[in-house]
């Protein structure tokens, strides 16, 4: 098996899983690369989303609702360009990709399902999926552990993707 995928409903965690489980990672000596989405509020309401470096915090907006130009996903106009930068951070070299998240914004990029598959192919990762892409998922269940994220196991889905990624790492717990 080659990583983890994380799924789940809007809202459940899966960043979160994500930014605990990298940080971790990268303290035990891992060379983590790739990017997470985090979303923006202003009062309290979702304005758009940002696409960040997991090794420096440096980021671009992956969608938000004041731009004017890209495809749209709901209320967001999509920046193709801040995707192809998400993809270049992948080019870096690491013992662990990760790919927060595989969905319908990311999708509006021509190329991105071909370069996220090319990944969980060859490389280890830690990749989240939308609730929408998780048929997709299934064609790579021989190559990967999947964890449904809820409410009730998001807690304990941490531990379970922290220590086996460190068995398919070779790092010591």
């Amino acid at each position: 098996m080659q990583g983890v995928f994380v799924t789940g409903p809007p809202g459940v965690g899966k960043t979160t899983l994500v930014v605990k489980v990298t940080s971790r990672l990268k303290e035990a000596g891992v060379r983590v690369v790739g990017f997470y989405t985090l979303e923006d509020r202003e009062g309290g309401v979702r304005v758009g989303f940002r696409l960040v470096n997991v090794n420096n915090g440096e980021w671009r907006w992956l969608a938000h609702v004041n731009k004017v130009q890209g495809p749209m996903v709901g209320k967001y106009h999509v920046d193709i360009n801040a995707i192809e930068w998400g993809l270049t951070l992948l080019n870096e070299v690491g013992d662990l990709y990760v790919i927060d998240e595989v969905g319908p914004m990311e999708m509006k990029h021509p190329s991105f399902l071909r370069n996220i598959e090319s990944i969980i192919n060859s490389k280890r990762f830690l990749i989240t999926v939308h609730v929408r892409m998780s048929n997709w998922v299934n064609s790579y269940l021989s190559l990967s552990k999947i964890l449904k994220l809820s409410y009730a196991n998001r807690d304990a889905a941490v531990n379970e993707a922290l220590n086996y990624l460190k068995v398919l790492l070779n790092k010591p717990s």
